[in-house]
């Protein structure tokens, strides 16, 4: 007798198992956006942004430690992994996006032009994607510095990341045939 473990999911398994990963990245991402452009962001006050910066960064590194035994413990692994990349990566950047608007409405000079949500949003993604487009630029020594601790977390988040969860997948894969005493090879994407 076979586990159901055994066998790749049937094709409309599969294409349910998809839709509803899509529909709950979907909503995660919506909240997370929802959040970033609602909640007021602080105004003038002289404090350093620094504390927030490393809170929000212990805060996202917690959630991606998190994912790592969801993701081996997950009945599809390689899922979850996707699953858990699309959310980790647009948190990543709304955390930068934040810091970059509040830091621009406390000095205006801080940037090339003052920052609302959409420009700081779209000036941290052409720095993630190491595009940088120069029609927004740090023009302060504080900001060079923050923009340069972002490129180095974004070779972190690009490399390390993504690495800790594809290892977390392989490792649930493996799990997954070592409990069911199966020694075929993964089905792939559709049965991960």
């Amino acid at each position: 007798m076979t586990h159901p473990l055994d066998s790749p999911p049937s094709r409309k398994t599969a294409a349910k198992l998809g839709f509803f990963m899509l529909l709950r990245v979907t909503v995660t991402i919506v909240l997370l956006f929802g959040a970033y452009f609602l909640i007021p962001t602080r105004g003038d006050g002289g404090e350093s942004d620094l504390p927030w910066l490393a809170l929000e960064l212990a805060v996202f590194a917690v959630i991606v430690a998190i994912q790592v035994p969801a993701i081996v413990k997950s009945k599809y692994p390689r899922l979850r992994a996707v699953e858990s990349l699309a959310v980790t990566v647009p948190l990543f950047l709304l955390i930068f996006s934040r810091i970059y608007l509040s830091n621009s409405i406390a000095n205006v000079d801080s940037f090339s032009q003052p920052l609302d949500h959409t420009t700081a949003l779209y000036f941290t993604v052409t720095v993630f994607a190491t595009v940088g487009f120069g029609d927004i630029v740090a023009t302060t020594s504080g900001m060079k510095l923050l923009v340069t601790v972002q490129m180095l977390l974004n070779l972190a988040v690009l490399g390390l990341v993504i690495r800790v969860l594809t290892s977390a997948a392989e490792r649930g894969v493996a799990r997954k045939k070592a409990s069911s005493g199966n020694d075929r090879t993964d089905p792939g994407p559709t049965g991960s």
